[in-house]
């Protein structure tokens, strides 16, 4: 596999220049431990799920970190929750010394809950995501739908479709057997479980009704709301909030929900190739949330603060698919996988718009041109919206 930089170097030189420990968090196989080696070469690196590592830690945590505690990075750092007690007494040893741990992690709220009872104050998070549009282009060359297709998983971007299937299977596996019967208390075999990332896919853009899955499902409320939510301790799914603000009018107010990466979304659809996802009943719903992964990122990457996201809609249909946050700025997104778009296109866009009083909104579109149509609106390639 080629090495990439990655867009968050620089969020990582800066991060250590201001804590003594950085985590870096995010799904399995997004390349997090090669980031870390990549950006650390002279650091020395541990694995909590490599035994020999493990029982050298978790024996004595204290003599480690007097050994080994100062430019070193820590895998899987969520298998032992012990040790952050003990990081936090090395820490204030020589509380103003940065940059000293580098933390890695695949289970976000397990992991941050442990750091943030311990080492408060003393940590800067980094989510790596898959790579973005922009990192696989500049490195590899590839074009938008093949991008959107396959998803950004690093290892497999540029096997062939078949083999690439066949990695997502494995991936897929791997959190069904391992993952879920660690964390969460279940009756469903892998093949049930199967099934029913099946149907979460499917579900893929459209509001969220957990009560429906379960009833199609002949499971219980609880049970699909706590495998959704393991699915976004693991960073394979995300579900969008609704933006609420007095309007006037009736606002939706289910979630919306989406899989964070499009190659696995396509693998449980069994959407193999081009052709398929080209006449796919899902494809725009697919396109849509691969443009909010995309601008998600983006944003979360660039702002200050951390943005806000949401999605708008009324009873009536007028709607927004990205509604972003950046302080007191909303900027609106409506998401398209047209090659052409005319005013009468989005109609529902501008009167959710003008119910907001927004003064800019944004439509991506499958086509090559970028131009306005009104003051407000302007329409933008996603291929140059995402790759600069």
């Amino acid at each position: 596999m080629r090495f990439v930089r990655r867009e968050l170097s620089g969020k990582l030189q800066k991060y250590l220049k201001l804590f003594p420990v950085v985590a870096v968090i995010g799904p399995r196989q997004a390349g997090k431990t090669t980031f870390a080696q990549m950006e650390l070469p002279d650091w020395r690196y541990f694995d909590l799920e490599k035994p020999s590592d493990f029982g050298r830690i978790s024996s004595d945590r204290e003599f480690f970190l007097n050994q080994y505690g100062e430019k070193c990075i820590i895998d899987e750092a969520q298998t032992l929750p012990e040790l952050f007690p003990a990081l936090r007494s090395h820490i204030d040893r020589a509380r103003q010394k940065k940059g000293r741990i580098v933390l890695l992690g695949s289970v976000n709220p397990l992991l941050v809950k442990s750091i943030s009872e311990s080492l408060s104050g003393r940590i800067g998070f980094i989510e790596l995501a898959p790579f973005n549009f922009q990192e696989a282009k500049s490195s590899y060359k590839i074009e938008l739908e093949e991008f959107w297709l396959k998803g950004g998983y690093p290892e497999p971007l540029q096997w062939a479709y078949k083999d690439h299937s066949s990695w997502l299977e494995q991936y897929i596996k791997t959190f069904v057997e391992r993952d879920v019967f660690r964390t969460l208390k279940t009756n469903l075999t892998p093949q049930k479980q199967m099934q029913l990332l099946a149907m979460l896919a499917h579900s893929h853009g459209r509001l969220w009704n957990a009560s429906h899955i379960a009833s199609a499902f002949g499971i219980s409320y609880h049970t699909v709301s706590h495998y959704v939510e393991l699915m976004e301790n693991y960073f394979l799914v995300r579900r969008l909030i609704p933006y609420h603000k007095n309007v006037g009018k009736r606002l939706i107010k289910s979630l919306k929900f989406y899989f964070r990466d499009t190659g696995l979304l396509h693998f449980m659809l069994d959407i193999p190739n081009l052709e398929n996802l080209r006449t796919s009943h899902y494809r725009g719903f697919s396109f849509e949330g691969f443009i909010i992964e995309q601008l998600i990122c983006k944003y979360s990457l660039k702002a200050q603060n951390p943005p806000a996201f949401y999605f708008y809609r009324t009873a009536q249909g007028d709607e927004i698919d990205l509604l972003v946050q950046d302080g007191r700025r909303l900027t609106a997104y409506e998401i398209k996988t047209a090659t052409s778009i005319e005013l009468s296109d989005i109609r529902n866009f501008q009167k959710a718009m003008e119910q907001l009083k927004l003064d800019k909104g944004i439509v991506v579109y499958f086509g090559k041109e970028n131009f306005r149509l009104s003051r407000e609106i302007e329409v933008r390639s996603a291929e140059t919206l995402l790759a600069t």
